[in-house]
């Protein structure tokens, strides 16, 4: 818009009244132009039509000066081969052409036609004596040509050969095209045939000539006829004369073609005089100007019309556009008288208010805007006095505000000193009177911990923003501090929450700079109270999840993880590589675990510890800080000891739950130990025979030995339900979970080592096994995997094997790992058996990234320490014989010795007992009355 500031000037500098009048111009000049190119447009289209019209009247006039002069030309070649008897004919049609060219030529005048002549050639059409001694002396062949190109030149020039009205066009081309064309036709075969019939002969070009001719009346009058049929649809008006014109047509031509055929092409007596045959084509020319008349009458009538449509257009436009003028300047006029005594009753107003009278008001007469400014006027100058008293008023409101508002306001003005202005309430906050002119720093940051260049930069900020723009405080004010702690004189710590806003003048430039101030120390405490209460409750939340004895189960264990590493961490002089691995499988386990129970506070400060061993584990210990890890062992245990106090405390879930100690009770519903005392109570020893007494005997043994037991499916139970939040965390489908235990129970013992062990072991599978669902079924899988878990219990040793339908055992990533880390050769090296062996190695992880599920190499080795501390042995088995592949499927095999589970066989009536597996041998020969006497004293204990 800056290109336009000059012109805006000069314009701003002229009256009201000259931009009106100006404006009238602009606006008003543009439309009478408008105006007036429609109007030259109507009335071009009405002159063309009128030439239209014109150039149609002298259609039939020339082309009838054409037939005479066709018959003549005809006559004079035929008497020149020697026909006889034709002299009087071309007389009679010399002297017809001569009165077909001054009916022309009367036409020409009429109508006030002018030929305008073209470089080179020069009209005939208007040159009427030159027309004429032609027509007695020369050349016929070219006057008629010449008539006929200037014919065309004259439709061309007056638009006749295109309309814009489907039905006058039609007409216009029957006129000026197949019209003309019969016309000639004709002609040329009055010249031919005469010719012919004069010499008694065709042979040759004029044979062919002859028979094209012939065809040509054919063509022309079908042409015609269609035309002239559809005109005389579309308009019903015209159908009889152009319906009578066809017909006519059709009939004209029938004789010249009838003698052509039998008199001449298909003869060779020639039994016809060339006077004969002149007259025949002097009927049928003297039926085409009839023709044409008609022909000419229909179309002058639709031209006609056309032209008192457009005649009446063009007198609707200049009424209308006189009526629009008229109502333009009207308005115009009525708008000016309005708005200039507008305009000079609001000046007269103004200049009145300006010379201290503040009763001026403006008389309003209108309701447009500027009636509007001059009420706004009224009503300005009406309030005027009202606002002086009220500003007066309210200066005394804010001055009793600023010193009984419960919140501290001071303004810090340039210098950065507190203006005397300030709120009652800061004396308060701050427990001095001494405010005003102090330092504003000093004052609000005097007894705070901020540092010396946190204090330079408030005032770089406050510096760069008095007297400047308000775009620099919006810029910098990040930069200023929003709370702080304060220490007052007795020692207490406030914690005040600053506010800052600047006050500006009209030009946006700061003057001041308003900080409201607020003790939000009770505020802040309430907050610290309610997010630990949140915390707590989120806390109770999560235990909840999980079952009383698998819980306490959880935090003992843990317990005794975080006391081994303790242990170590006190113990170590340094940080060697299996000290490190064990602090790394230790924590590693106590946050799995927590995960899985979805303990997820502690799983948050157990990773934090995790993530210290994995530095350790990665600089070879060289940043061993003893102190710093047991802070972080510390508030491991802390939260542990937080969970486990809200679980008794605020739940009452006080002792080890419905299991109990395993080492020194056994907890057994009521039902179970109920129906084994009805089993040894039905079998009476003195009467029983030997067979029944033993069947019982080993009925009771088998249920006793599945006291102190739990099947696999209740053990990872915690195990099983994280695994859909993980697959979910992992982008998978949550797996399908097979177990066949094999009728395998396992001792109470034994269950935080499988519960241990397979919590890694599933959680590997979801990670690095299954594959994802579009994977899968690429893959023609189902979407969702499938983990599968036997159990069996085979001499003296328990047997179970993991497995999954996944993608396999990424050998080739393992070999390329373990190149990397120096412990392979290269990374073809080796058998398969011993690639895969490499996943048991410390610190070793086939995961391509550190994430929360895998990545820090100490799955698979904290799994093998688990199973060998109790004997056991772990190792990986291939199922498939796909050696050397990138990848292999396979399963884990893990073996415990057989006294960790049992498989009771409940024998059937009649039969000995069997063998229940470890620690079934050894019973002694009373066992009935043991039995006997335990059951009691078990219902008794329930």
């Amino acid at each position: 818009m800056g290109i336009l500031e000059p012109l805006v000037d000069v314009v701003g500098r002229l009256s009201f009244r000259a931009k009106l009048r100006i404006t009238a111009l602009v606006f008003g000049l543009p439309l009478l132009v408008a105006a007036g190119v429609l109007l030259a447009e109507l009335n071009a289209r009405v002159s063309a039509l009128r030439e239209e019209r014109t150039a149609l009247a002298v259609q039939v006039p020339v082309n009838a000066l054409a037939a005479e002069l066709h018959q003549l030309q005809a006559a004079r070649q035929a008497m020149q081969e020697g026909a006889a008897g034709l002299d009087e004919f071309a007389a009679a049609r010399l002297a017809a052409a001569r009165a077909a060219m001054r009916t022309l030529r009367a036409e020409f005048a009429e109508r006030g036609i002018r030929m305008a002549n073209r470089p080179g050639t020069e009209p005939l059409l208007g040159q009427w004596d030159a027309l004429a001694k032609r027509v007695g002396e020369g050349d016929l062949g070219e006057t008629i040509a010449g008539l006929r190109s200037d014919l065309d030149r004259l439709n061309e020039e007056t638009g006749l050969l295109i309309d814009g009205d489907a039905s006058t066009s039609r007409l216009l081309d029957v006129m000026t095209g197949h019209y003309a064309a019969l016309v000639r036709t004709t002609g040329t075969a009055a010249t031919l045939g005469s010719v012919t019939l004069a010499k008694h002969s065709l042979r040759g070009s004029r044979r062919s000539e002859l028979t094209m001719q012939r065809g040509n009346f054919n063509a022309l009058v079908q042409w015609s006829m269609e035309a002239l049929q559809k005109v005389a649809q579309e308009k019903p008006r015209l159908a009889a004369g152009l319906e009578d014109a066809g017909g006519r047509l059709n009939t004209a031509y029938l004789a010249i073609q009838e003698a052509l055929t039998t008199k001449m092409l298909d003869t060779s007596d020639f039994d016809m005089e060339p006077a004969a045959f002149l007259a025949l084509t002097q009927t049928a020319f003297a039926e085409t100007v009839a023709i044409g008349d008609a022909i000419a009458r229909a179309t002058g009538v639709l031209l006609d019309d056309r032209l008192a449509t457009l005649s009446m257009e063009r007198n609707v436009v200049i009424l209308a556009i006189l009526v629009v003028l008229a109502l333009v300047v009207t308005g115009f006029v009525a708008a000016y008288i309005s708005i200039m005594r507008a305009v000079n009753g609001l000046s007269d107003a103004v200049n009145t208010m300006a010379s201290g009278d503040l009763d001026a008001r403006v008389d309003v007469t209108t309701r447009d805007e500027l009636g509007d400014v001059g009420l706004q006027f009224n009503e300005m100058a009406r309030s005027l006095a009202e606002r002086t008293a009220q500003l007066r008023e309210k200066s005394n409101d804010i001055h009793t505000l600023l010193l009984h508002m419960p919140q501290g306001v001071l303004t810090i003005v340039e210098g950065g000193v507190i203006h005397p202005e300030y709120s009652a309430h800061l004396e308060n906050i701050f427990e001095t009177d001494e405010v005003a002119g102090r330092c504003a720093l000093d004052f609000l940051f005097g007894r705070s911990r901020i540092g010396a260049d946190g204090r330079a930069r408030i005032e770089a900020t406050l510096s760069a923003c008095l007297g400047e723009d308000r775009l620099n405080f919006d810029c910098n004010a990040h930069l200023l501090v929003n709370e702080v702690a304060g220490a007052m004189a007795d020692g207490r710590v406030k914690i005040l929450e600053f506010g800052w806003s600047p006050i500006c003048d009209e030009h946006g430039v700061v003057e001041k700079i308003m900080v409201c101030v607020r003790d939000v120390t009770e505020l802040r405490q309430l907050e610290a109270e309610a997010r630990q209460q949140r915390r707590e409750l989120e806390m109770i939340g999560q235990i909840l999840g999980v079952q009383q004895e698998k819980f306490n189960d959880f935090i003992e264990n843990s317990r005794r993880f975080a006391m081994e590493n303790e242990k170590l961490l006190r113990e170590a002089g340094d940080a060697p590589p299996e000290r490190v691995a064990q602090l790394f499988r230790n924590m590693h386990t106590i946050k799995g675990n927590a995960r899985t129970y979805g303990l997820l506070h502690l799983t948050n400060v157990a990773h934090e510890a995790e993530q210290a061993y994995d530095e350790l584990r990665r600089n070879g210990g060289q940043s061993f800080d003893r102190e710093r890890l047991l802070g972080q062992l510390q508030a491991v245990t802390d939260s542990l000891g937080h969970y486990a106090a809200l679980n008794e405390e605020k739940l009452g879930r006080k002792g080890p739950g419905r299991r109990a100690s395993a080492e020194k009770y056994y907890m057994v519903p009521r039902a179970e130990i109920e129906q084994l005392r009805a089993e040894l109570d039905a079998v009476d020893p003195r009467a029983a025979q030997r067979d029944a007494l033993a069947a019982a005997l080993g009925r009771a043994r088998a249920r006793l030995h599945l006291i102190g037991t739990e099947t696999l499916r209740d053990i990872l139970a915690g195990v099983f339900s994280s695994l859909p939040s993980l697959a979910r965390e992992l982008g998978k489908e949550a797996p399908r979970l097979a177990v066949d235990d094999g009728g395998v129970h396992i001792r109470t013992p034994a269950t935080d080592l499988l519960r241990n062990v397979f919590m890694h072991l599933y959680r590997n599978s979801m990670d690095h096994g299954i594959e994802t669902a579009a994977e899968r079924v690429g893959a023609g899988k189902p979407p969702a995997g499938e983990i599968r878990l036997d159990a069996a219990l085979a001499g003296e040793r328990l047997v179970l094997r993991l497995r999954d339908d996944g993608k396999g055992l990424a050998l080739g990533h393992i070999r390329r790992q373990a190149a990397a880390k120096g412990l392979l050769a290269e990374a073809s090296a080796g058998s398969d058996e011993d690639a895969a062996k490499l996943i048991f190695a410390a610190g070793f992880s086939t995961a391509k990234a550190v994430t929360e599920v895998s990545g820090r190499g100490v799955g698979m080795d904290a799994v093998r320490d688990f199973v060998v501390r109790e004997g056991g042995d772990i190792r990986l088995r291939f199922t498939d014989d796909r050696a050397g592949a990138d990848y292999r499927a396979f399963e884990t095999i893990i073996t415990l010795p057989a006294r960790l589970a049992t498989r009771p066989a409940v024998p059937a009536a009649g039969q000995p007992p069997a063998n229940s597996g470890a620690g079934a041998a050894g019973e002694s020969p009373g066992i009935v009355d043991s039995l006997l006497s335990l059951g009691g004293k078990l219902a008794h204990a329930s």
